[in-house]
């Protein structure tokens, strides 16, 4: 009777323990992906971010974090734009070069902001209050526009061209810079902005504001100088994400993300860009940006920060790694394609596409394990390769090769609060 009770017990037990293996596998709960790869959306140009060695504590990058950011080596970040500020003193402007030179000897784009120009182009003015807010000169609009092009010359006599201007950082935020209304934007690009030599962007909201977007596009002669529609969007509700005036209005323009810090504590201040749970965000960020603004482009704040992709030992973050989840993968000239979005609560999905490539990322931001099946449909090219690329708390871009796929369709375990990379090669 004994040995029974034990043999019995020993049945029980090993029950428990293949509940317990049940219980840590991959659910079936979430909704089949749809990828639709004739049905396409943006062109992306690229990912990036800024660098500000006179504002930055961390200072400018070293010439082996210039590799590692705009390289796209196994241990790179895979970074395709810089931006870079024009200093309103001209012997300063140096002080770009080295890193501008860097990221546009790698074939990556280098485009520049304005937050403030030259004292002797200023004036102040009242603004709620402040009587000593600025505002560039009337007066000195054609000489601001020389001071810009004499910027981008500069450049390209240091062996970098550059790709677009922005004549003004945050002209509806500028507290610590200049002002700028709408009228004057107008007039501004309308008759003074074909001194600068190279590509035009608008002046870069920090909320995704649309009142001076919509000035320009429904100003015909306005619209016809701008290349690129330029914004931040630090608070901004996904619901203000899509534009359908742009989508309406547009002639060719393209669409850029500038600059985002995200997630931030509650009271303004940032999270250390290794904590997974708020570095995750970051990733969300990138899909939301793409996915539901349709943009072709994101760049974050500093590069190299605390709270960036590049930490100030020069090495990357987890923030970093989930941007690369991206940019290492969806390169210059890929088009966002049709993708089931959210198959699961948590769960966020986009895909995008090249010759013979097709690029899926999902990002799993909820505790469920999922075994998600994914369909490909309406692919122009035969399957010979699918490989993973995992980042979650514990490991930072982990391969997986070799995924076995039926036909045009695969299955794969989704962890929990991770981001995943599939290429999908012929």
């Amino acid at each position: 009777m004994a040995n029974f009770l034990k043999r019995a017990l020993c049945i029980v037990l090993a029950f428990l323990m293949l509940l317990s293996m049940v219980s840590c596998t991959s659910t079936e709960k979430s909704e089949t992906v749809e990828i639709v790869a004739s049905t396409e959306y943006q062109t992306i140009i690229g990912f990036g971010g800024m660098n500000f060695p006179s504002w930055n504590a961390a200072g400018d990058l070293t010439e082996s974090e210039r590799e590692t950011v705009f390289g796209n080596d196994e241990d790179d970040l895979g970074f395709t734009i810089l931006r870079i500020h024009i200093d309103p003193v001209r012997e300063n402007w140096s002080e770009e070069v080295e890193t501008a030179k860097a990221a546009y000897d790698s074939g990556a784009l280098v485009i520049a902001s304005v937050w403030s120009a030259p004292d002797s182009m200023l004036e102040t003015f009242e603004k709620s209050g402040d009587s000593d807010a600025l505002r560039v000169k009337h007066s000195s609009y054609a000489e601001y526009a020389e001071y810009i092009n004499d910027f981008v010359q500069y450049m390209s006599e240091q062996g970098i061209e550059i790709y677009a201007v922005s004549f003004q950082n945050e002209p509806d935020y500028a507290y610590d810079w200049v002002w700028w209304t709408t009228d004057e934007i107008i007039d501004f690009i309308v008759n003074y902005s074909d001194a600068i030599d190279c590509k035009l962007m608008t002046p870069e909201s920090f909320q995704y504001k649309k009142e001076m977007y919509y000035a320009i596009l429904k100003d015909s002669e306005a619209l016809s100088r701008i290349d690129i529609f330029g914004t931040h969007l630090y608070g901004t509700s996904l619901s203000d994400y899509s534009f359908s005036l742009f989508e309406l209005k547009s002639t060719g323009q393209e669409l850029w993300m500038t600059e985002l810090i995200e997630p931030t504590a509650s009271d303004g201040s940032q999270y250390d860009a290794n904590d997974w749970e708020h570095a995750i965000g970051v990733a969300e960020s990138v899909h939301n940006a793409l996915a539901k603004g349709n943009f072709q482009t994101y760049l974050w704040w500093y590069i190299k920060r605390y709270y960036g992709p590049l930490g100030e030992d020069g090495e990357i973050t987890k923030r970093g790694y989930c941007m690369a989840q991206y940019s290492k993968f969806v390169r210059p000239g890929y088009v966002r394609v049709e993708a089931t979005e959210e198959p699961a609560e948590g769960v966020s999905v986009s895909a995008y596409k090249d010759d013979g490539k097709l690029v899926i990322v999902v990002i799993n931001n909820s505790g469920e394990k999922y075994r998600q099946k994914f369909n490909l449909n309406d692919l122009d090219f035969e399957i010979s390769s699918i490989e993973a690329y995992t980042t979650d708390e514990n490991v930072s871009l982990e391969k997986t090769e070799n995924i076995s796929h039926s036909g045009n369709s695969f299955k794969y375990s989704l962890g929990a609060y991770s981001v995943t990379t599939f290429v999908i090669s012929e």
